[in-house]
């Protein structure tokens, strides 16, 4: 049965988001989701056809007509006769009381049919304008308000044994269901929904357990007693608490389980933790509270509602002035409202049109911020009424197909946003959700696939620098290493390489997580941890492809360090990223993975570290050093150099673009023996690696690019620390 649930829940999703959130549902919007949900029924019930009829005034109108693609596999001839008879379907009409389906539309029940041709009822004429061969069926009515407004038709299982069976049934049944109440929904803007279907709906959408609170239902006073809630808690969030866990964590009955935040705001309160929550309808529960507060003498009266909902509606204004300029303030009830998708969409595009590498969005008491990492640096770009927070967070979830009713876990997911816009950048984002106090946050990591990829001589390597660095990805094989924090350009350096690299004769294969550039000529393989598909596992797959060139995205464990080094002693190129944070502490890495330190000395070329700092603009200024800032630098008091100024084309912040500072290391002959030698420490590699005129450190790199205008001091004291 679960099995049958989680199909039922992937098809209704649709039908039961435009019920809730929806005033009003146009007849484009009626016919996708309908036709979207008709589609979903066929590959669940592995049908070839359904047929959704309607009932006008004295006749069955056929609505919808779909054929399973697996009649026709491709076959435009065979297409095309099938798409011929669903023209000719939906031109028929048929009398009330006219085949099985006037039948379950007159007698208000589903039928399941296994074999039409020994069913009286069933209208062969139809089977014979068509040219379509009917088997075995489904069908259920469509109800709505206990009256039969249609019904859904599924025909000819395609699978062993060839006909429907009764959990099949039972699914169609639910559809069927919820088809009626958007349908009527549709055609009569004015129906209702009584509380109670609408807390039914919302659970049905949110995964929750709905129940019925009958009019003997009281609140447990011990829960409240021992949690200490008050009756001013329950007044304010209109939660009660039905279950008490171990170390204060509550299921609590609620109305509206996708209100995130009045939950995240109850649990900041009463210092609980909400782990489950069921869902009753909204009266309900203002009955049971409005029953508690009479019996502990503190009535619920008409005048204290109107107060509550006039002190809500002023923090909702007053919450609703703190926005900025570029973004606009509407009305954010619902994901799908035209004012968040707008929201959710105009912030991506703003940090892809800014060059932003990440966006976060935060919430706080009483407002949402919204930050771009712009050349490395945060920095505050709106701050919008904390009321548009849960709708936002809502509608990315939906855009990186995570679960919106999941608010307690971390989740990971991403977003194609050219499938949310024709005309938005064909740009992907790694999207995180963290769930934190105020609120869950969102931060997504802008991955611009067609972007421009760059050569090595923007990449900032010193004059010396780049000769070694090119001198190492000339070989034919053997280990080369990028290393750094998350950010520090790695696999771009590594990108601009490979580009160098790239020829018809060689066969280059990369293993990303994820692939950031698609690059011409070259075999990308994504990583999918969620399949169980690791580095490890590509690479493994690389050294039966007859590669010349590997790229691994990173070395994270034993297993993939005994790989890559492996495939560089066997005749490779092999180049992959480190987390570490400079040259000679990436040998000694290797080693607390489980590396043997003989295999590291035979298969290391080089190890290049590096740090993004942020490019003055054209706008900088000149001015001396003064004996402070040059005794910092060590240079001498006097020398000439730059700051950040700032115009229009930084955006005043006096900086534009970044570039790479690095330190490399080549090991030689003394410094293999050194790391074969046991013990080894990073401090003694690094003084070999001096003394042998092949390493100069970071901060001296990016000292010189200080002297030379390219960046400013600051800079240099923010992202490096001074070694020497």
């Amino acid at each position: 049965m679960a099995g049958i649930e989680d199909k039922l829940n992937r098809i209704i999703a649709p039908l039961l988001r435009e019920i809730i959130f929806k005033k009003e549902i146009s007849p484009e919007v009626l016919n996708t989701v309908l036709r979207i949900t008709i589609e979903k029924i066929v590959s669940s019930l592995f049908a070839e056809s359904i047929t959704l009829y309607l009932v006008d005034k004295d006749k069955i109108k056929f609505s919808h007509v779909y054929f399973s693609p697996n009649l026709y596999k491709g076959n435009p001839a065979v297409q095309k006769s099938y798409e011929a008879k669903r023209e000719t379907l939906l031109k028929l009409t048929l009398p009330l009381n006219t085949g099985i389906v006037g039948k379950v539309i007159s007698e208000g029940k589903s039928r399941v049919v296994e074999d039409v041709s020994k069913d009286a009822d069933h209208a062969a004429g139809i089977d014979k304008d068509t040219g379509f061969q009917t088997r075995s069926m489904i069908t259920s009515p469509l109800k709505a308000d206990g009256k039969v407004i249609g019904a859904i038709q599924v025909l000819n299982k395609s699978i062993a044994p060839g006909y429907f069976s009764e959990s099949d049934a039972y699914l169609l049944e639910e559809v069927a269901q919820y088809s009626a109440k958007i349908i009527q929904k549709a055609f009569n803007p004015a129906a209702t929904m009584t509380p109670q279907e609408l807390a039914y709906y919302i659970a049905r959408l949110t995964k929750q357990q709905y129940i019925e609170l009958g009019e003997d239902f009281t609140i447990a006073n011990e829960i409240l007693d021992e949690t200490r809630i008050t009756s001013d808690n329950l007044r304010k969030f209109r939660l009660i608490p039905i279950k008490l866990y171990p170390g204060r964590q509550l299921r609590v009955v609620c109305s509206n389980p996708l209100d995130y935040t009045g939950i995240e705001n109850f649990e900041v309160i009463t210092k609980c933790k909400v782990k489950e929550t069921v869902v009753a309808a909204k009266s309900d529960i203002d009955y049971a509270i409005k029953n508690y507060l009479e019996s502990i003498g503190e009535p619920a009266s008409d005048e204290d509602e109107a107060t509550a909902k006039m002190q809500a509606d002023l923090e909702i204004k007053t919450s609703s002035t703190s926005s900025t300029e570029e973004i606009d303030n509407e009305n954010y009830e619902s994901e799908e409202s035209a004012p968040v998708i707008k929201l959710a969409n105009q912030i991506i595009r703003e940090a892809y049109n800014k060059k932003v590498s990440d966006i976060h969005i935060e919430a706080f008491e009483k407002y949402t911020m919204v930050r771009f990492r712009m050349d490395g640096v945060m920095k505050q770009v709106h701050k919008l009424p904390r009321s548009a927070h849960s709708a936002m967070l809502t509608r990315y979830k939906i855009m990186s197909s995570l679960d919106i009713a999941e608010r307690r876990r971390p989740q990971d997911g991403r977003i194609k946003f050219k499938d949310f816009g024709k005309d938005n950048p064909d740009i992907e984002l790694r999207v995180s959700i963290a769930p934190l106090v105020w609120g869950e946050k969102v931060c997504m990591r802008i991955l611009d696939k067609t972007g421009t990829m760059l050569g090595l001589e923007a990449m900032g390597f010193s004059p010396k620098n780049m000769q070694f660095y090119r001198a190492a990805i000339a070989k034919p094989y053997g280990m080369i290493l990028n290393v750094g924090p998350t950010g520090s350009g790695k696999t771009t350096t590594l990108y601009a390489a490979i580009t160098e690299i790239n020829k018809p004769d060689i066969n280059i294969q990369t293993a990303e997580d994820p692939v950031e550039y698609m690059l011409e000529g070259i075999n990308q393989m994504p990583v999918r941890k969620d399949i169980g598909v690791t580095f490890a596992d590509a690479l493994k797959c690389f050294l039966r492809q007859d590669p010349d060139v590997i790229m691994v995205g990173e070395i994270r464990d034993l297993e993939t360090a005994e790989v890559a080094i492996e495939a560089a002693l066997t005749g490779h190129l092999m180049l992959s990223t480190l987390h570490t944070n400079d040259a000679s502490t990436t040998i000694t890495r290797f080693f607390d993975m489980g590396v043997e330190p003989f295999l590291v000395s035979s298969s290391l070329i080089i190890v290049c570290a590096q740090r993004l700092v942020r490019r003055l603009c054209a706008c900088k200024e000149e001015f001396k050093a003064d004996a402070d800032l040059a005794e910092s630098l060590g240079i001498e008091p006097g020398i000439t150099l730059f700051r950040k100024a700032g115009c229009k084309k930084c955006d005043n912040t006096g900086y534009k673009g970044r570039i790479g500072v690095h330190e490399i290391l080549m090991p030689d002959e003394e410094i293999r023996k050194l790391v074969i030698k046991k013990g080894v420490t990073p401090e003694e590699i690094q003084r070999a690696a001096i003394d042998n005129g092949t390493l100069v450190p970071m901060f001296q790199d990016g000292l010189q690019k200080c002297l030379s205008g390219v960046t400013s001091s600051e800079e240099v004291f923010r992202v490096l620390k001074k070694e020497q």
